[in-house]
């Protein structure tokens, strides 16, 4: 065999390679992980024992891809879970197209309790991303989404609002949630908190808050195969970019995210829908 030959059936071996890594990461970019987890709520009332929420984040609508397709799965298998509310932790919009379409998905949920988003760098057009560009204004109220922007708002659960009440806040993306407004964490029995950015290594816990959901990381997106373990290639200055984890008194979860950014494609670090049900330390 000439050493052409064997160049050129290298060279077709490597093709085929990148081929298929291009098109399992494809896959996996819409390949979406349906969970349900537990969430330890200190001090949590009996009444609120078992209260489900359904978390997702980073839907990239308009992006180049197939997050709406990811979503509408998302949105099926979380209607039939019944939660109790929906949080949307940023990056939900972030372009003009598709935003339309992600907002009717979302509306299908139908959380007894209401639906809360808070607002990421996309909502503002703040990205490297050329396709990142800031939204027209949607009707987020029309679709049944309240947007918490630097607020705290009071949630009655119950019949006839009877039961434990909590305190759901929002930080702002722009300000970090540095000037709350509204009911302060002290006045219901649990208070939880909704911010795009997990907390930095170095942020202090906040005060008060039973749990925090957060999502921006995509879980990495990509994260390369080492002899060390998995590699992340976006998030890397955050300290969690996955899961739950003790932030404080209360718990910190974040979402791998529903859509992609920059490239459609994901590798060991499935879009994912995750139901969490608070439970008590005794319990949890």
């Amino acid at each position: 065999m000439s050493f052409w030959s064997t160049a050129r059936g290298v060279v077709r071996l490597g093709a085929g390679v990148v081929l298929a890594a291009g098109a399992y990461m494809a896959f996996e970019a819409q390949w979406l992980a349906t969970r349900e987890r537990d969430l330890p709520v200190p001090q949590l009332p009996p009444d609120l024992e078992g209260l489900r929420i359904l978390h997702l984040s980073d839907v990239h609508a308009g992006q180049p891809g197939l997050n709406l397709w990811t979503l509408r799965k998302a949105a099926e298998w979380g209607a039939a879970q019944e939660p109790h509310l929906l949080v949307l932790t940023g990056d939900v919009l972030g372009a003009g197209r598709g935003a339309g379409r992600c907002l009717a998905l979302l509306a299908q949920v139908r959380p007894s309790l209401g639906t809360f988003a808070v607002t990421g760098n996309h909502e503002y057009g703040l990205s490297k991303n050329p396709f990142a560009h800031r939204p027209q204004q949607f009707a987020w109220q029309e679709a049944g989404v309240r947007v918490l922007q630097d607020e705290c708002v009071l949630v009655a659960t119950g019949p006839r609002g009877t039961g434990s009440r909590i305190v759901l806040c929002g930080a702002d993306y722009l300000t970090g949630g540095h000037s709350l407004r509204g009911p302060t964490p002290e006045a219901g029995a649990v208070a939880l908190l909704l911010t795009h950015l997990p907390p930095a290594p170095d942020e202090p816990p906040r005060a008060g808050f039973a749990a925090t959901f957060a999502g921006h990381t995509h879980g990495g997106q990509i994260r390369m195969p080492t002899p060390w373990g998995k590699r992340r290639v976006h998030g890397g200055e955050f300290a969690h970019v996955e899961g739950v984890h003790r932030w404080g008194e209360g718990s910190l979860a974040v979402s791998t995210g529903i859509g992609t950014t920059f490239l459609p494609l994901r590798l060991a670090t499935r879009p994912e829908a995750v139901l969490y049900r608070l439970r008590g330390s005794a319990s949890a």
